[in-house]
């Protein structure tokens, strides 16, 4: 078993023991919804990315990837399933959840599910080469992160505070302060792209980090 489906196999009995004696039913691309397929009640999960995050040397070279899935829940138990699923993910730290994109709720004809998105880290060891000495001069690249300060506003131009930024170059996350004001790690690019959640909608947002701080707009 490779060592994402190894990562999502973990987060599936997770959540099973969450909320039994009811069952998660994970959706892999031939099943969806419960052990029966007339029956719309249930709770699934369903892998909707895996994105490359860096490369990082813990032991060797690893290979950092973000498999995001998709959990919905249906049925009479709904909303009291999906509050132990939450509290579940929560004590665990290497889990971190979102709002299912607005967009994708827009496009759905299936309105009875209630959901939430899981990112999970997935680490995969890589084999380095070893064959004869390098011939030719070692080139090295050498990336150097930074600390962005910014702040978010709406269309007012008030600050928005509680909520929570992600910056995609690093994969790192923080909350704004009661102003919108925020710090958070990422890379050396001047052009940045963002995941910004607001009372439980996200939205991608870009922006340039040439002028610090940076001004980030919710409108």
């Amino acid at each position: 078993m490779g060592v994402v489906r190894t990562s999502l196999t973990e987060l599936v009995g997770l959540l099973n023991n969450a909320i039994a004696p009811e069952h998660v039913t994970l959706s892999d691309g031939s099943r969806s919804g419960s052990d029966d397929p007339d029956d719309p009640s249930g709770t699934t999960i369903r892998p909707t990315a895996l994105t490359r995050v860096g490369r990082s040397r813990r032991d060797g070279p690893v290979l950092d990837l973000e498999l995001t899935a998709r959990v919905d829940c249906r049925g009479p138990h709904q909303l009291d399933n999906l509050e132990k699923l939450l509290l579940a993910v929560e004590h665990h730290s290497q889990y971190a959840t979102a709002p299912v994109p607005d967009q994708e709720l827009a496009a759905e004809t299936d309105r009875e599910a209630l959901g939430f998105l899981v990112r999970i880290p997935v680490s995969v060891r890589l084999d380095e080469p070893s064959g004869p000495p390098v011939r030719e001069p070692l080139i090295t690249r050498l990336v150097a992160g930074r600390t962005i300060s910014g702040r978010l506003l709406d269309s007012h131009n008030n600050g928005i505070p509680h909520a929570r930024i992600r910056v995609h170059s690093s994969a790192n996350a923080v909350v704004s302060d009661d102003s919108g004001r925020f710090e958070v790690l990422a890379s050396a690019d001047e052009l940045q792209h963002f995941a910004v959640a607001v009372r439980g909608t996200e939205r991608q947002v870009t922006a340039t980090t040439k002028t610090l701080p940076v001004t980030i707009r919710w409108e």
